[in-house]
């Protein structure tokens, strides 16, 4: 009998632990959906998401940021992670289990009207050089685009900057995220001109095809408890998102 108590006594505490388990998450860093901060952990429109579903699972959360090319390579040898904020794509869609659509997106052409005030096109780029993130789905749309001239950097902030003093003629990106560039270099929003629209598609929650269906389907669930009493929304809104 006092050995079965021992085993309910210490027991549960063990099994309470063993239930709120840390769930790892690959962050990739693209503002605003993950935004580095330099002292504490990352910010951004998918990682208030992602805290909001852990709090509603009762699981703790651990944050690993990264560039998004490492992000998609470790996340394709680590079954037991999750991932933000990747694209679905053909290309892309054996390589993932898509958890579940965090939010709509537009990749864009995106110029300077100091430079190309008119509304860039594929049909104007030719000869003219195109800023793109390295490992980024800008970058994936960029490349079937003829005779441009793709320069690839390791983050948007880059893109912002070579835009402004006319060292690239576009730059193929997110339109939220080229939003939220321009303003963390302090450049004037009114500067960007909105082009031709690459793709419109949608940003995910992701993993490795082996993570544990179960859960999975807890977090998929979680989420769209999220976007179905409006909080999901209310997140993006504090980030001034801007639906295609």
């Amino acid at each position: 009998m006092r050995t079965l108590a021992l085993l309910l006594t210490f027991g549960l505490p063990l099994l309470a632990a063993d239930a709120a388990h840390a769930v790892t998450v690959i962050a990739a860093e693209v503002p605003p959906y993950v935004i580095a901060i330099r002292q504490g952990a990352p910010s951004g429109m998918t990682i208030e998401v992602l805290e909001e579903a852990a709090r509603r699972l009762h699981e703790p959360l651990t944050i690993e940021l990264m560039p998004m090319a490492r992000a998609l390579l470790q996340t394709r040898h680590r079954p037991d992670v999750l991932l933000v904020p990747p694209v679905r794509s053909p290309q892309r869609d054996a390589q993932f289990l898509w958890v579940a659509p965090l939010l709509e997106e537009a990749f864009v052409l995106v110029s300077n009207r100091h430079y190309h005030p008119a509304p860039l096109t594929i049909a104007a780029l030719p000869g003219g050089s195109l800023g793109v993130m390295r490992g980024s789905y800008g970058q994936s749309l960029s490349q079937p685009l003829a005779k441009a001239r793709e320069e690839a950097v390791t983050e948007e902030l880059s893109n912002a900057n070579k835009l402004a003093r006319g060292r690239i003629q576009g730059w193929a990106v997110a339109w939220n995220t080229a939003r939220y560039t321009q303003q963390q270099a302090g450049l004037p929003l009114a500067d960007l001109v909105r082009g031709e629209t690459l793709q419109e598609t949608a940003i995910y929650l992701a993993a490795h095809p082996d993570f544990p269906p179960r859960e999975a389907a807890r977090w998929r669930q979680a989420i769209q408890g999220m976007q179905q009493d409006g909080s999901l929304t209310r997140i993006l809104k504090q980030y001034d998102y801007q639906a295609p």
